[in-house]
């Protein structure tokens, strides 16, 4: 019987500690011969975040060059990797990492013809005016002059007149300009036949004028072709066209030209629009490798934070994750995929709010798979503070369920979710679903989990608007009565538990049959004696 308990005890131990040893290897396997991802950022080029791998961490990755990437930056030359130069071999000291890799670039001239590297650049800008489009951008080394391009933009029955500046004078495009040494734009200047239209001061031009209002004077204000603009006036400082208020300043220079020009001419002044920036939203996107429902993630922002936005994302795991509310959905096996995602502005990370959505392309595999739950629904989830969150949520008292409004501390009971709170974190049970689609719930004292539900468990795409970037995990969300956290608890331990069960059942009828064997041995002792004692009985009588 001893050694039964023995066993018992030894089976027990082994048992409980079958998990821990599983991590400590996993963790090991990972720290020592696992592997890694590599996200490149473009640090203030053009394009999105790349993220490759997975990577042997013994062999190490051979570094990819911007081209390689897609990665462009007019007036920069790139220098190297902030993990080492291109064409090189990265290896981390350990597995289990997504380690970034930030693009660093060297300010140079991108065109011109002297081809120096001073270290600065100068922009030009050339808007299309009435024709509409966007703008084109040249740049050139300081102190290096440059020819007025071609006209890069079409508008329909429409002829180009020229380059237009604040100075009141058009000018022929292939004309020389003395190097400003700093940001400039010229507005496109385009004439008609027979169609009314209006200029770029506002007012309305006759068929054979060009658009600019001061067409009277084009004539004459228009310098030779083969002489030089002059350089505009630091009044002129904007990259933006500037008021009418400015362009009287600038005005006052007068072209380098070998004709002569009237007093007319030079004291005309053209109105130059002021063309306002308008904010169109931005989509940052780039692939996902990897056995995960996610293949593709893009944020469209909607919102200027800056010049060259890029995003950097990195894979979520046990061992990565800080956001408690995150780290619940990963420990609980909810999470189908799970990614860090913050914006980068000119390769520094951008920490203010960053308005847009975060959209996930899927591959339809989140249908297979597998749940804790006997019902449930799929979902994005999208955690963040609790302090920089202003909508509404819900919370709990420990018995009900309120619609929590923070703006005016008014709340409202519901009965369509429950919160079901686990090691401190509130998990969400939808009891019920109708009407539901974007929601919020509080998860800790310090976080709210933004919620927006998938209606297909086989859709090729799913969104979430957000305000700021953090963790945003694609999950699957328990329907049911929430009365019970059981749906939550890891398949490890109900495997425990069903091998104790089995256990115990097993020691018990071992017990039974010892018992019994025990009974039956003793039994067949005293019959023995029994019959031992009256043969000895019988033979002594024989002999007498």
């Amino acid at each position: 019987m001893k050694r039964i308990f023995s066993i018992f005890i030894a089976l027990m131990l082994l048992i409980t500690a079958v998990p821990f040893i599983g991590v400590e290897a996993e963790a090991l396997s990972m720290e020592s011969t696992g592997e890694f991802y590599i996200c490149y950022n473009p640090g203030g080029a053009n394009g999105s975040s790349v993220v490759e791998g997975p990577f042997s961490v013994t062999t190490g990755a051979v570094l990819k060059s911007p081209s390689e990437l897609g990665f462009t930056r007019n007036g920069y030359t790139f220098s190297k990797w902030s993990i080492g130069a291109a064409g090189s071999v990265y290896r981390p000291s350990r597995g289990g990492l997504t380690v970034n890799a930030n693009a660093q670039w060297s300010e140079i001239g991108s065109e011109g013809s002297s081809g120096s590297v001073s270290g600065k650049t100068y922009c030009v800008t050339y808007y299309p005016g009435d024709a509409g489009g966007n703008p084109v951008k040249k740049y050139y080394n300081f102190d290096e002059d440059f020819v007025l391009a071609a006209c890069p933009f079409e508008f329909k029955n429409h002829e180009f007149k020229g380059w237009e500046y604040g100075d009141g004078n058009v000018y022929d495009a292939g004309r020389g300009v003395t190097a400003p040494n700093r940001d400039i734009y010229f507005i496109a200047v385009w004439g008609s036949a027979g169609i009314k239209e209006f200029g770029p001061g506002g007012s309305s031009s006759s068929s054979s004028s060009s658009t600019s209002s001061s067409s009277s004077s084009s004539t004459s204000s228009k310098t030779s072709s083969s002489s030089k603009a002059p350089a505009p006036s630091s009044s002129a400082s904007s990259s933006k066209p500037v008021s009418s208020s400015s362009s009287s300043s600038i005005s006052s220079e007068i072209p380098e030209s070998s004709e002569p020009v009237s007093s007319e001419s030079s004291s005309s002044v053209i109105e130059t629009p002021v063309i306002e920036d308008v904010f169109e939203p931005i989509s940052l996107a780039f692939s996902i490798n990897g056995d995960i429902p996610v293949t593709k993630i893009e944020f469209l922002l909607k919102e200027d934070v800056g010049m060259n936005p890029s995003l950097s994302i990195i894979p979520l795991d046990g061992y990565s994750v800080t956001d408690e509310a995150a780290a619940k959905f990963i420990a609980d096996g909810d999470a189908l995929s799970a990614f860090d995602i913050s914006l980068l502005v000119d390769g520094m990370a951008y920490n203010g709010e960053a308005d847009g959505t975060v959209i996930y392309s899927l591959n339809g595999t989140q249908a297979n798979a597998v749940s804790n739950y006997k019902a449930y629904v799929f979902a994005m989830a999208h955690t963040t503070e609790l302090a920089s969150y202003s909508g509404e949520y819900y919370i709990t008292d420990g018995e009900l369920v309120y619609l929590y409004n923070p703006e005016t501390d008014f709340r409202t009971a519901v009965n369509n979710v429950a919160l079901v709170e686990e090691d401190g974190v509130y998990r969400l049970v939808i009891k019920d679903a109708t009407g539901l689609s974007s929601f919020a719930y509080k998860a800790s004292e310090s976080t709210v989990v933004e919620i927006k539900l998938i209606p297909s468990a086989s859709a090729e795409s799913a969104s979430i608007d957000v305000s700021s970037l953090s963790p945003v995990l694609l999950v699957q969300l328990e329907v049911g009565s929430g009365k019970t956290a059981a749906g939550g608890i890891p398949v490890w331990v109900w495997i425990i538990v069903g091998v104790l069960v089995i256990l115990i059942a097993a020691l018990v009828a071992l017990f039974l049959i010892n018992r019994k064997n025990e009974s039956k041995i003793s039994s067949g002792e005293k019959h023995s004696v029994s019959s031992g004692s009256y043969s000895g009985i019988t033979g002594f009588d024989d002999e007498e």
